[in-house]
């Protein structure tokens, strides 16, 4: 077994998740936390701590550190790259930043295995952010915010039969969808597979850099 080690966190949402797997892609350990929007900071770092604990685990043993970049929560976004660098600093290890929507998809994959994705998750405001990945999870389109209807006309076009949809804005995009597409229900990151991914995954193709795709709703006083 390769004893350097992959962690994976998201904090991209509300829930935090957190694993660790080795480079081979055994997961070794996992850890999860249902918490409100707002409180990431809060919850990750102990999380994290404690599930190095129980698996007797060093830092030191790093290697690679996944972390989602979104879309998602601004604030959650943050929290999880500053605690990704922060570990860096401490390590040398590498961070790669993972889009939330590529993590849909995989996970779509894996429960549909030989389907194109379509991720679409919910933006507010009529609007999805939304990608489409072939059957291997290579991308098709780039990552944007679109209206529901252009999300449905963009994923029409690009994913090749058969397809299936994830993400939170799935059911309403395959409901203006002109043909038959599978829906599948993702609730939450896997981090685990993640972690899985990121081993064996180019850093050089995931920056960590915040995939946000649109300014936030709130604006600091001028």
């Amino acid at each position: 077994m390769n004893d350097r080690l992959v962690l994976a966190i998201d904090t991209s949402f509300g829930p935090v998740g957190a694993a660790l797997a080795t480079r081979d892609g055994d997961v070794i350990a996992s850890a999860e936390a249902d918490n409100p929007p707002g409180t990431q900071a809060e919850t990750l770092p102990p999380l994290v701590a404690d599930m190095f604990a129980s698996a007797r685990i060093t830092f030191q043993q790093l290697d690679r550190i996944a972390v989602t970049v979104g879309p998602g929560a601004f604030t959650g976004v943050r929290v999880g790259l500053a605690f990704a660098k922060g570990i860096r600093l401490a390590t040398g290890a590498a961070i790669l930043g993972v889009t939330t929507l590529e993590c849909l998809a995989a996970q779509a994959v894996r429960a549909e295995p030989g389907r194109s994705v379509g991720a679409a998750i919910d933006a507010k405001r009529g609007e999805l952010y939304a990608q489409a990945f072939d059957s291997m999870v290579e991308p098709l389109s780039t990552a944007a915010v679109l209206l529901v209807g252009d999300a449905a006309a963009l994923f029409e076009r690009m994913l090749p039969e058969p397809a299936a949809l994830t993400g939170s804005g799935a059911t309403v995009v395959a409901g203006l969808m002109e043909r038959d597409v599978a829906t599948v229900d993702v609730r939450r990151i896997d981090t685990k597979l993640l972690a899985q991914r990121a081993a064996k995954a180019d850093p050089a193709r995931y920056p960590a850099t915040p995939a946000y795709l649109r300014a936030p709703d709130a604006k600091l006083p001028s």
